[in-house]
């Protein structure tokens, strides 16, 4: 969400109509993937979820930069979870909860699919699950 601030000065016009255009490329079938970039931007997940179904960074109160470009809170996820296994070719191992994957994964204090978008800036970790395993609980 940074990004969206400063990018069409940088790229112009015509080639910002085709720069995080994600619903478009989800549409149209191609694979995404979700993830903080970090160091560039924080580690939260959660900022990318609600970047992606906003079209906004926190705080800021306009409808959404190219809002035609927001997704759901399901392809959200979605970008996050499956479609980040899918990037790094370990979609057999992680990207979904099933039976002989790692079963790494992050229960929030409410449910994303039905909170409003800005709620999701003041959502916590309950527990966090990697290999099966609790490693933090609240």
């Amino acid at each position: 969400a940074s990004d969206f601030p400063w990018v069409e000065e940088r790229v112009g016009k015509e080639r910002i109509q085709h720069s995080y255009s994600w619903k478009t490329m989800i549409d149209a079938g191609i694979h995404c993937a979700g993830g903080s970039d970090a160091p560039v931007e924080p580690l939260d997940p959660l900022l990318g979820l609600h970047a992606a179904v906003t079209r906004k960074a926190p705080g800021e109160t306009h409808g959404g930069y190219y809002p035609e470009q927001k997704l759901t809170m399901q392809e959200a996820i979605h970008l996050f979870t499956v479609g980040g296994a899918m990037a790094t070719n370990e979609e057999q191992h992680k990207g979904t909860l099933s039976r002989g994957k790692l079963a790494d994964m992050t229960v929030y204090s409410q449910d994303l699919f039905t909170v409003e978008p800005d709620a999701l800036l003041s959502t916590d970790i309950s527990m966090t699950i990697i290999g099966g395993k609790v490693c933090y609980a609240k």
